[in-house]
């Protein structure tokens, strides 16, 4: 079968149906040559029916002939040549940080929301000392980015297999919770595939994140590798940036990630039984290579270093420390003091054991009046100190200032004003805002206030 096809489509006239940089032109030159086959073996049922499989192991057999024995790609590429690059970040004005990534006809649009560590994901795994992950890296391949059309469902194995490899990728330089206390999530968009959509989803979310404001330590790409053998040993060709053609009938696809001072992550698949030492070593060379070249002339051009701040729609967090003894202070009696302190300045917070305490939102005056709520409630009252409270109850003797939520204090009727007073109302009423001192213990062992001798 393989004679006479050859008599039909010669070695050449397959050569040259393979040998173009766009996908769509050499599907469209097989199609025909499948068609071409189907007509001379009309009659021929047996052949018929292993049709495709002649036509994929005839592509093959060029393809790896002409990189193996003339040292040409299909695209027509050197060696160790990538595809052309580009790279800009702010390409989505809403979202925390966004960057796209294109090399060749890969395409990736990378983009990052941040939140308050109490969103980090929860996870029940099998390992028991992991509980919950604050990087989320989530890959998504739309049947558009490589020409078809098919339902969105949920992710297979390989979209959740790339999105953990470009989370590993970045994990050795995002900044500690210390330094940046976020959850970081980021989605990897696939626009268009031809070829590691991993690695370009690898230097896009670093793109991102540095777009983000997140302080990563250094900045971060990926490449891959292919590999085609001969019959022995040392007849092979190692080739930098492998397009989908190549990772079909080639032998390894060699993916590696890093910065300039290491490797962060590697994967590999391989059909072949082993790889000698030295195309291991020449593929960690040439990926190394590549990244450089990655980062130097197309990362760095669109941003060369993370933004100091986080972007104005970004949660801002404000980490305030207290007394762990404090804690039930600030959280109230079944909540009762946090909740109201969340419903007057709509804010978040979250509580660490250690007496660690975020506060985030995206208004700073509304977060900067939270802080100072739990400030007040976590100060024990002494002399001299000056507060500000809302008036919130009248007796005969005085009247109740509120200082901060489950915060109160009393002023007795004979420090409210200069002159005498006979009735509380006289001066106060409901809901007024006031300054007091404080006075510190009385006879009876209670704390109280002044607002007379403020001005002293």
């Amino acid at each position: 079968m393989f004679a006479a096809m050859r008599e039909i489509v010669t070695p050449e006239e397959m050569e040259e149906a393979v040998f173009t940089d766009v996908k769509q032109v050499r599907e469209e030159n097989i199609r025909n040559i499948t068609e071409k086959f189907e007509e001379a073996f009309a009659d021929n049922e047996e052949w018929l029916a292993v049709l495709g499989e002649a036509v994929y192991q005839y592509q093959k057999k060029t393809v790896r002939k002409m990189i193996l024995k003339d040292h040409k790609r299909p695209d027509g590429r050197r060696i160790d040549q990538i595809r052309p690059l580009s790279a800009e970040i702010d390409l989505i004005p809403r979202v925390h940080g966004s960057a796209m990534f294109t090399r060749g006809q890969t395409q990736i649009c990378d983009v990052v929301t941040l939140a308050p560590l109490s969103e980090v994901q929860r996870v029940d795994g099998l390992d028991e000392n992991v509980t919950e992950k604050r990087y989320m890296h989530h890959y998504n391949f739309p049947s558009y980015s490589v020409g078809e059309t098919k339902p969105s469902r949920g992710p297979g194995r390989r979209e959740i297999g790339h999105g953990a490899l470009a989370e590993r990728a970045l994990l050795p330089v995002l900044p500690s919770t210390e330094e940046f206390p976020y959850a970081i999530r980021a989605v990897s968009e696939t626009f268009e595939s031809n070829g590691s959509t991993s690695m370009a989803s690898t230097c896009a979310s670093c793109m991102a994140l540095m777009a983000a404001g997140v302080p990563i330590k250094k900045m971060v790409a990926g490449i891959s590798c292919g590999l085609v053998t001969g019959d022995t040993d040392d007849d092979y060709i190692v080739l930098t940036d492998i397009q989908g053609l190549e990772d079909f009938f080639g032998d390894m696809d060699f993916k590696v990630t890093g910065t300039k001072d290491g490797i962060t992550a590697i994967q590999m698949d391989i059909k072949i039984h082993g790889l000698t030492r030295p195309i291991v070593e020449e593929a960690i060379r040439r990926t190394r290579e590549a990244r450089f070249y990655i980062m130097d002339e197309c990362m760095s051009r669109a941003i060369s270093a993370p933004r100091e701040t986080v972007g104005k729609y970004a949660p801002k967090i404000i980490q305030i420390q207290i007394d762990p003894a404090k804690i039930g202070d600030v959280v109230g009696q079944r909540g009762k003091t946090i909740n109201e302190i969340i419903e007057r300045t709509g804010v978040k917070i979250d509580i660490t054991d250690e007496g660690n305490v975020s506060v985030c939102g995206t208004d700073a005056a509304k977060m900067d009046e939270a802080v100072e709520m739990i400030k007040i409630i976590t100060t024990d009252f002494e002399q001299g100190q000056i507060f500000t409270g809302k008036v919130i109850s009248i007796k005969e003797f005085g009247a109740f200032l509120e200082f901060a939520p489950g915060k109160e204090g009393m002023v007795h009727i004979s420090k409210i004003s200069k002159e005498r007073i006979e009735h509380v109302e006289d001066v106060l009423t409901l809901g007024d805002i006031v300054k007091v001192v404080c006075l510190g213990k009385d006879k009876m062992g209670r704390i109280s206030f002044s607002i007379k001798d403020v001005e002293q």
